[in-house]
């Protein structure tokens, strides 16, 4: 009965090794020598337990001698494949691998020493059918060989347990130190055992059978971390097109995708065969890097690219590495793109640069001759009593100003395009912006035969706060189009003013018109920089085609808006809307009689007189300091004009002036030098003198230049008589000013 369970219990052992070896073999994945190795240790395993169990079941001793013979196949085969195994996780290299593989192989030649039939004695016992051995060489071989081959798998599993850096590796051994106990403790029994006389019991098949089952789960652990390796395979091989490269721990590559081939121009193969530094130029320590992740710039060696690396760190469930992932990212082509595009915004930047110095300079050189001719012209209409005389100074003052509001245009327009136009926000009055826009377009109505009409609700705030300048500009524009696009009929400005907040309304300023209107497919070309519409029908109307462009940028600036609508052959509407502050809410009333009044001429009185007030001016053209002395006449102020930087510095140091009007781009010594050079000389009389600047020069930016330059104020040419006038009574000692009433 005994015999028989234990058969039973063998075969047992033998079915399970031989499914564990089953799920070994059909395990998905590629297959290595491990995995082949394990296979063949659970076959190894299952053949001695079948052959153990087919030998108790004997009551012939030749068959039994038999069973045994054929059963000590799988005992040589198990322990040389666990030999192998160990071998392989150790790491053991070099004459120790060779010798240790050596001393496993030496079973092929005791194996039939020890199968001869006079060293084992078979008989019948309570168990089934058992045997001893008899002394000899074939035994004594046998003994000695399986000793051998459990002290060469403990020691080299110490061995490996001491090296290892890692905590996976400290459990692999473990558990291998486990297995290659339980096989020598079971080999004692059949193998030492019976040397001395003692009946067989099949400790070495239920130790072998043990020791394959603790080989399967070191397998499986150490499976955990080539399955991680394999998916990422899979992974990088077949959804991945940028290159990918798979390092091990120790950093040898051994995984690399197709994307990797493509660019590399090599096969999988040949590219595995490469080291980092073969491939990339890299500081030789870049897997050191801090961090799990890293990016890192580098040149490919092997085909000149410029490489983007993203570095990754791939840790087991002890967080030990377990390798690295390097995903290449070829920027060669971004860079190129990226270099192209800065060479293309670098002619684009220096072309705007040249076009706005091209238009800043233009308009320098066009304000300086303007300001002769304005400047000259307001002396005529000043001092001429002769009707037709005046009658030709104001045509001469109408087209010079249709001529500076051009070239305004021209350089408002160039500021907008550089960034440079700034909203400067003041207090200004509503009524006098009225009356002056009213004044100056009607006009122009009047001599096209046209009517104008302001809606203005007299509840409207009086004062308000923002760019007066601007506002104008903005409504000025529109009701200059609106004029000069109607031929008959008139233009219409209704305003709407409606409170959004504390302190804060918002603008509405519709201008309506009769003319000639706008085709709807023209509508997207309205606020084009120098583009006209219709160019056809309005060729021989004025203009640059700037106005508008610069309306919708100036309310871009004020966080306004504009829209049209328009009745091709009939008129247009353009409406405006932004937000203005309130600085006093009184209302402003009928407007309309000032309006009125501003239209009828009045002869030219100056706001003030001081002939003790000493004016020294400063420029390089004649005719500018003719118009300077010429608007400045009836003020009785004592004016010294001169020529040069170096005459003011000359004339300064032996006379005292109260103010000095200094002229910017002069010959020689310019004004900001000259202003320098005074202020350096403390003897100078005049070194704390109110210096102005006089200048063409009106870019968006220059006031706040000329200020930090140590300019006390700035004027622009062309220059305005009242503007200067006002100018220079703010500068002039109190007690020398005399109020005119």
């Amino acid at each position: 009965m005994s015999a028989v369970i234990l058969s039973y219990i063998l075969f047992g052992l033998a079915i399970i090794t031989a499914i564990t070896s089953v799920k070994v073999i059909s395990r998905k994945g590629e297959k290595g020598r491990i995995d082949y190795a394990i296979f063949a240790t659970c076959i190894c395993s299952s053949w001695w337990s079948f052959f153990w169990a087919m030998l108790f079941a004997q009551t012939d001793t030749t068959i039994a001698w038999l069973m045994r013979t054929i059963g000590m196949i799988g005992v040589f085969a198990f322990l040389i494949c666990v030999t192998y195994i160990v071998v392989l996780w150790s790491g053991l290299s070099g004459l120790w691998k060779k010798c240790v593989l050596g001393f496993a192989g030496l079973g092929v030649f005791i194996y039939p020493l020890n199968i001869q039939p006079e060293n084992s004695i078979f008989y019948l016992t309570k168990f089934g059918m058992s045997y001893e051995f008899e002394s000899g060489l074939g035994s004594n071989l046998y003994s000695l060989y399986c000793v051998g081959i459990i002290l060469n798998l403990a020691l080299m599993l110490i061995y490996m347990r001491r090296n290892a850096v890692r905590r996976r590796e400290r459990v692999l051994s473990s558990d291998l130190l486990l297995c290659t106990a339980v096989v020598g403790f079971g080999s004692v029994l059949d193998t030492l055992m019976p040397m001395f006389g003692f009946t067989a019991f099949p400790g070495s098949t239920l130790s072998q059978a043990l020791g394959a089952l603790v080989m399967y789960e070191a397998y499986n652990f150490y499976n955990k971390s080539r399955i991680t390796l394999s998916n990422i395979s899979k992974f990088i091989y077949y959804s991945v097109d940028e290159p990918i490269l798979l390092f091990d721990e120790k950093e040898k590559l051994c995984i690399v995708n197709n994307g990797t081939a493509v660019f590399l121009e090599r096969t999988p193969e040949e590219c595995c065969k490469l080291s980092i530094n073969d491939i990339f130029e890299l500081n030789k320590n870049i897997f050191r890097l801090r961090g799990n992740k890293n990016r890192v710039e580098a040149r490919c060696i092997l085909n000149q690219s410029i490489c983007s690396l993203a570095i990754d760190k791939i840790y087991d469930e002890f967080q030990d590495i377990m390798g690295y992932i390097i995903i290449v990212h070829d920027m060669t082509e971004r860079i190129h793109t990226m270099q192209r595009l800065e060479e293309e915004k670098m002619r684009a930047d220096s072309a705007n640069q040249a076009k706005s110095r091209f238009l800043a300079n233009m308009s320098h050189e066009i304000r300086t001759p303007i300001n002769a001719v304005m400047g000259m012209n307001e002396i005529i209409l000043r001092e001429s009593e002769e009707t037709e005389t005046v009658e030709c100074a104001r045509n001469i003052r109408d087209a010079s100003k249709t001529l500076l509001a051009l070239i305004n245009d021209i350089l408002d327009f160039s500021k907008i395009e550089s960034g440079m136009l700034e909203v400067v926000e003041e207090a200004y009055s509503v009524k006098n912006l009225l009356t002056n826009l009213y004044t100056e377009c009607q006009i122009k109505t009047e001599d096209k035969g046209l009517y104008l009409q302001f809606e203005i609700p007299e509840d409207m705030p009086s004062i308000l706060c923002g760019d007066e300048v601007r506002v104008r500009q903005i409504l000025l524009n529109i009701l200059s189009n609106a004029i000069k696009y109607t031929q008959k009929g008139g233009v219409t400005l209704s305003v709407r003013c409606v409170s959004v907040g504390e302190k804060q309304v918002e603008l509405t300023a519709a201008v309506s018109d009769t003319g000639i209107g706008i085709k709807k497919e023209n509508m997207d070309k309205l606020f084009g920089a120098f583009d006209r519409v219709d160019e056809e029908r309005v060729h021989a109307i004025e203009g640059t085609g700037l106005g508008l462009s610069i309306v919708k940028r100036l309310l871009e600036l004020m966080h306004g808006e504009i829209k049209v609508e328009s009745e091709y052959g009939k008129g247009s509407v353009f409406s405006v809307a932004f937000r203005q502050r309130v600085i006093n809410a009184s209302p402003i009333g009928s407007w309309k009689a000032g309006a009125e009044a501003g239209r009828k001429k009045e002869k030219y009185e100056p706001s003030f007189q001081a002939p003790e007030g000493r004016i020294l001016v400063v420029d390089d053209n004649k005719v500018n300091l003719t118009v300077i002395k010429g608007l400045l006449k009836k003020t009785n102020m004592q004016i010294t004009c001169v020529g040069s930087g170096r005459e003011c510095l000359e004339i300064t140091r032996k006379e005292a002036f109260h103010i000095i009007l200094l002229d910017h781009m002069m010959p020689e010594m310019d004004g900001i030098e000259t202003l320098e050079k005074l202020k350096a000389e403390e003897e100078n009389l005049c070194r704390d003198a109110a210096v102005i600047v006089l200048t063409a020069n009106a870019i968006a930016g220059m006031r706040e230049m000329y200020l930090e330059k140590g300019f006390t104020d700035y004027i622009s040419k062309p220059v305005d008589g009242s503007t200067l006038e006002k100018i220079l009574k703010q500068y002039l000692p109190a007690e020398l000013v005399k109020q005119k009433s």
